[in-house]
């Protein structure tokens, strides 16, 4: 039995596509590059009216790279649903009638390797591309059309406001009709331990909210973004805010729904500019739950608690953060003297948050240690819905600790346990017994 293939080389190795799963060929001449995607995609390319992907066959199968220096080739490959990719090889070969050989359904390699053919007495495999790129989430080019629809403009000549900025070398674009503000980068974070993989790096205290920060891989982070989408807040640390620009629709390139958080490129002057999809980065979290925001990623194994380490008077305590909201300033809320309403004397003050009154905890009689009341941080919790916060010198970090590591206590007391970090048994506040006392 024969069938037909599409032979190329890849550096010194002949490879093939069956024809079935190719639409047309063509030789490479310029395209765009884009970045945000994934490590084997490299650019944008047009061929006629088709708009594609431009795929480095060999990346996408090994930890080599194409040569782009060199003249390259492009095989149009299309999915099930018709969007297509541009695969780039080093050099088409021929169009070629070969034999099957074996249909190599149980190779350990199959999502590369698919069918063996002989030609000359030399085996040639075929490799189809169409499920690793569906593994690794890549996305195609989809159509202006749909894109235009879903995001209410009638004309493709219309145009649409966008705010421009930049991450290392890389220009980045979001429609400004998500921006809330555009501020300097003089906040103190709220960050997660470093060794986090999320893409979310920590939150800030903006007046009364908690928004998080997303890990966008700025270095100078110059310029912080906050976004909105679907009601929820995000916030960008980039390296520089550089403009707001009017963006034609029609030169608008929109990409398949995907999972890296870019919807689209644009093609200004000749620069691929990324455009970001608001609702991936909002649609994960802000509901003013910090745990469930660091945890979404950060901290997917069951097997493992995190912990919010804080200092007073030099020495370190914990407290879980599933009830940990929100870490503020002292001197950045209002206060209110607790006598008017015959607060214990452990209450230092009222405090205002999330437009509501809360007892402020001083926990210096209960750890018989003294809290710096000139520049302390407020921890504020929350159990069964009811808000609670005490004062602190200062944070320390958020960290995760083997539930092996966790020893728990009678929680009639102050503290609930201990957790042990760097080789030091630390106790754990009990938050449910300040609620008792309020």
């Amino acid at each position: 039995m024969t069938t037909s293939v599409v032979e190329f080389r890849l550096f010194d190795e002949i490879y093939c596509f069956n024809t079935d799963h190719v639409k047309y060929v063509y030789e490479l001449d310029t395209y765009g590059s884009v970045h945000g995607i994934h490590e084997a995609v490299i650019g944008i390319g047009k061929y006629n009216k088709d708009t594609m992907l431009l795929i480095d066959t060999a990346k996408l199968y090994s930890n080599r790279s194409l040569d782009m220096q060199k003249e390259k080739s492009v095989i149009v490959v299309p999915d099930e649903n018709g969007m297509l990719y541009g695969m780039l090889v080093d050099e088409i070969v021929k169009l070629e009638e070969v034999e099957v050989v074996e249909a190599s359904l149980d190779l350990n390699n199959k999502e590369m390797v698919v069918n063996h053919f002989k030609e000359n007495d030399t085996l040639v495999n075929e490799i189809c591309p169409i499920p690793l790129l569906k593994k690794y989430h890549i996305p195609a080019i989809t159509s202006r059309d749909t894109y235009s629809s879903e995001h209410s403009l009638q004309d493709r000549s219309s145009r649409r406001n966008y705010l421009l900025f930049r991450v290392g070398e890389v220009l980045y674009a979001i429609a400004s009709f998500h921006v809330r503000e555009v501020l300097e980068n003089e906040f103190d974070r709220f960050a997660l331990p470093k060794e986090s993989n999320s893409f979310y790096q920590g939150a800030i205290a903006l007046r009364d909210e908690v928004v998080t920060l997303v890990n966008f891989g700025a270095k100078e982070r110059r310029d912080l973004i906050v976004i909105e989408s679907d009601r929820q807040k995000v916030a960008f640390e980039v390296d520089e805010v550089c403009d707001i620009e009017d963006f034609l629709i029609e030169k608008i390139e929109p990409l398949s729904e995907n999972d890296q958080g870019i919807e689209a490129f644009y093609n200004r002057d000749g620069t691929i500019v990324a455009i970001i999809q608001a609702s991936f980065y909002c649609k994960k979290k802000t509901d003013e739950k910090l745990k469930q925001a660091k945890r979404k990623e950060s901290l997917a194994l069951q097997t493992k608690d995190e912990y919010l380490i804080f200092y007073i008077a030099q020495e370190r305590f914990a407290i879980s953060m599933q009830y940990v909201r929100q870490v503020l300033e002292s001197e950045t809320i209002a206060k209110a003297d607790p006598s008017a309403i015959g607060a214990e004397e452990n209450v230092a003050f009222l405090g205002t948050w999330n437009h509501n009154a809360v007892q402020v905890f001083k926990l210096d009689n209960y750890l018989n240690n003294h809290v710096n009341q000139e520049e302390n941080e407020i921890v504020f919790c929350e159990v069964n819905g009811k808000p609670v916060a005490f004062l602190v010198d200062s944070i320390d970090n958020i960290i995760d600790v083997d539930k092996n590591q966790v020893s728990q206590m009678n929680e009639q007391g102050i503290f609930s346990g201990a957790v042990v970090y760097e080789d030091e048994m630390i106790v754990a506040i009990n938050p449910k017994f300040l609620i008792s006392s309020s």
